[in-house]
């Protein structure tokens, strides 16, 4: 490869780079609520792993009238919130991600608009 191709192929690497650092920027909320679905999707995961390693229903079950141990009630307790956060705020998380990244393919990015762009002239009141 000759300089100049090997110049060129960086300067579209770094064009490419810097555009998706752009992309990024202008679409950061929706990143943010797709990757706290995705932490809480793996966050439930584990909950319910351990759970079932650790048998927590069944010791649950077996304290009968007497108080659960405080690790088995704290596991459940912390499952059911999360399940809870699962079910209520993930699918409106990932909905309004799909939303904001819709409308940044269909408008553009925040902010632009035909009173920012110079070469549009601001229609003339006839009152």
């Amino acid at each position: 490869m000759s300089f100049d191709e090997e110049r060129r192929a960086s300067a579209t690497t770094t064009d490419r780079a810097s555009a998706l650092r752009g992309h990024l920027r202008a679409n950061r909320r929706p990143v943010v609520f797709t990757a706290l679905s995705v932490a809480c999707l793996a966050l439930h995961h584990v909950l319910l792993r351990a759970m079932a390693h650790g048998h927590v229903a069944h010791v649950l079950l077996g304290a009968g009238n007497a108080p659960p141990p405080a690790g088995a009630a704290a596991l459940a307790i912390t499952l059911v919130i999360v399940r809870f956060v699962l079910v209520m705020l993930v699918p409106g998380l990932l909905l309004a991600a799909a939303a904001e990244i819709v409308a940044y393919l269909l408008v553009g990015p925040k902010g632009s608009s035909d009173l920012d762009d110079p070469t549009i002239e601001p229609a003339a009141d006839d009152g």
